[in-house]
């Protein structure tokens, strides 16, 4: 809908560049027991979905957890200043996050994540890829919307949008091999990739 056709609460598509509904199917993973820490953990909240209590969600955004319908714990914090002690964690999430972080800061997002998590702790990034086309370069918002299928059956409809930029897999694989991390498991779809990194013992 177009803003000229001023309907409250109704969005201007011309603005976004809008890839075609990805289908995402989430594995489960055992953490042993652990705390999860997940990275922009609101609204749609799924690791907190997959995981429930075992979840301790963060995002700078205190609206967004609020909307969370899950049973993590919910605090607000942003992922360039943690609040935990060194150390803390054995696992780490992101889902759908650093779409909505400044490149320019990943560096010291991920140094914070490396910093709380213990020697042979993981993190686990699922991002889109935008490859986008010179005829879109004018639009100023990338959208993906996603039909998301969790292990118990649950189906999430939902989308992510954030400022239209380029970004692959290797935009996030640079810094976090910079920081330290090195990669155990990676999987590149068309629209969407996700990477396990582990901290070295």
């Amino acid at each position: 809908m177009n803003e000229k056709d001023n309907h409250p609460g109704e969005i201007d598509l011309s603005r976004f560049y809008v890839l075609p509904k990805q289908e995402l199917h989430i594995k489960d993973f055992d953490n042993r027991g652990d705390w999860i820490l997940d990275i922009g953990g609101g609204g749609e909240g799924i690791i907190g979905l997959l995981k429930g209590r075992d979840v301790i969600a963060i995002d700078r955004v205190k609206r967004e957890l609020e909307e969370t319908k899950n049973s993590s714990l919910k605090i607000v914090m942003d992922v360039s200043e943690l609040r935990f002690l060194d150390a803390s964690f054995s696992y780490a999430t992101a889902f759908f996050t650093f779409m909505y972080i400044p490149e320019a800061d990943f560096e010291a997002a991920l140094s914070e994540i490396w910093r709380v998590l213990r020697p042979g702790g993981a993190l686990m990034v699922w991002e889109p890829i935008f490859t986008i086309p010179q005829e879109e370069k004018s639009k100023k918002l990338a959208v993906i919307p996603l039909e998301i299928h969790l292990p118990d059956g649950t189906v999430i409809e939902t989308g992510y949008g954030g400022v239209l930029r380029d970004q692959s897999i290797e935009t996030i694989m640079r810094p976090a091999k910079k920081t330290g991390f090195r990669v155990i498991e990676k999987k590149v779809d068309k629209h969407t990739f996700y990477v396990k990194f582990q901290k070295p013992d």
